[in-house]
């Protein structure tokens, strides 16, 4: 079988650099979108619409029914190999299971608003709007993944990255200048109506693209070998983000929605410092899930340690900034988040995050290799134990409490699976990966200029 050429790790920084000025500009873009929203409402219905968004968030993560994974392990699987006939087959097989699960739950979620768990006379609105926007969110999701798994890298961000931001931008900025104020539920129904604007034109040609091009039917050892990975996938690709959304609406439940909302902020900001990480993990993606199904483990590690530096190196300099000026990012959604509470609540969030930078693509690197299980079953028991730990800590020590269960958690889970995947594969994700393989070339080159 001819296999698709890797690319060089040049070449794949300059893709990673280009994927990443884009994840830049969406956090930027996500940044002035939230100050925007907040600008709009009081404190309260801010609370309200970000406990929503993390709901809605939650949602999506399960919505997808790892589906953008799947694309993402099986596509480069069988296109690398110019097998694009069954390629094409499990990427229609990938839309219409994602399609019947956004479906689902956005139902099982309108289900919800006969129960309500927290108690505010908005929540019947809430939860329809929520419901929509939890299915614009996964939807869009699997979108980008399917693009990128077929190389197709810019297209595969745009819509939702920077257009979906840019348009958010422009219309409650004019929203905020036509009302005097804002309710949570009015800004929840148009973010979820501007994603699905946003990422409408990007649909229409994934479906069409998917319908005309040839397919072969999977054999029932290929479906076995989709289920299975599919299965594995959708675990360990939902509970983490699932879990860390699942903070902010302990935090909702336990300590208030006003609470809720400046945490959310301070999570959102300290996410700033993985975006080197996130931005170069959507070119590394298709190539480590390539080399490694083609025998190329030592590719695969180059990848990965490369990374690993590049994302940690960038999240020091960001939590750095963030320790100088947190209080006056923090005043920018609200006078009254600008605490010496709030600030520390930042900087443990942005140390949480510094550990996970520097165990690398852990998490893709897991799931991309056949690891799901090993992850998932790490992914459960340390965030289960973390998310017990966060509402103790919050009952007990407030925000800086929620904010130290949160941090541990990531740390934790991203050390034992990088650990995980160095015992199991031999790839080290980690930046101990690159310095272990530094010292290594170095021995060798030693040996080789022995007489």
């Amino acid at each position: 079988m001819i296999q698709r050429q890797m690319l060089p790790l040049h070449v794949l920084a300059g893709k990673g650099v280009a994927a990443g000025g884009v994840k830049l500009a969406s956090a930027a873009l996500t940044f002035a979108v939230f100050v925007v929203v907040a600008a709009t409402m009081d404190e309260r219905q801010f609370g309200l619409f970000s406990t929503a968004y993390a709901g809605a968030s939650l949602v999506s993560f399960f919505a997808l029914a790892g589906q953008h994974a799947a694309v993402l392990r099986f596509w480069p699987q069988y296109a690398g190999s110019r097998d694009h006939g069954h390629a094409n087959s499990i990427m229609a097989l990938s839309i219409r299971i994602t399609a019947v699960a956004v479906i689902g739950c956005a139902l099982i979620v309108s289900a919800a608003s006969a129960f309500p768990l927290l108690v505010v006379p908005e929540w019947p609105a809430i939860i329809a709007a929520t419901a929509l926007l939890a299915a614009a969110l996964g939807w869009s999701e699997f979108c980008a993944c399917a693009m990128r798994a077929k190389g197709a890298l810019f297209s595969s961000l745009l819509p939702r990255d920077i257009v979906w931001r840019v348009l958010s931008i422009l219309v409650f900025v004019i929203a905020g200048h036509l009302a005097t104020s804002m309710t949570a539920v009015s800004a929840l129904w148009l973010t979820a109506l501007l994603l699905i604007a946003s990422v409408l034109p990007q649909t229409v040609t994934l479906l069409r693209e998917t319908w005309r091009a040839p397919k072969i039917p999977l054999s029932p050892a290929q479906k076995a070998e989709f289920r299975a990975a599919t299965l594995g996938l959708w675990g360990v690709t939902a509970l983490p983000p699932a879990l860390g959304q699942a903070s902010t609406l302990v935090v909702a439940a336990l300590l208030g929605p006003e609470t809720a909302g400046a945490v959310f902020v301070a999570d959102r900001i300290t996410r700033l410092a993985a975006l080197a990480l996130n931005g170069i993990n959507q070119a590394a993606a298709p190539q480590i899930s390539g080399a490694f199904h083609g025998g190329d483990r030592p590719h695969v590690q180059h990848i990965t340690s490369f990374v690993a530096v590049t994302g940690f190196t960038a999240a020091l300099a960001v939590l750095a900034g963030l320790i100088i000026t947190g209080h006056p990012v923090l005043a920018l959604f609200d006078p009254a988040y600008a605490t010496p509470t709030m600030h520390s609540v930042l900087v443990i969030l942005g140390l949480g995050v510094l550990i996970g930078t520097a165990c690398g693509p852990t998490e893709l690197t897991m799931q991309l290799t056949g690891l799901q299980r090993e992850l998932f079953r790490t992914l459960v028991f340390v965030n289960g134990l973390g998310l017990a730990a966060t509402a103790a800590l919050a009952l007990t020590h407030g925000p800086m409490g929620a904010a130290i269960g949160m941090a541990g958690t990531t740390a934790v889970w991203c050390l034992a699976g990088a650990a995980i995947t160095r015992r199991k594969i031999g790839i080290d994700p980690s930046i101990l990966g690159f310095l272990s393989g530094r010292r290594l070339l170095a021995l060798n080159a030693t040996q080789k200029g022995r007489p």
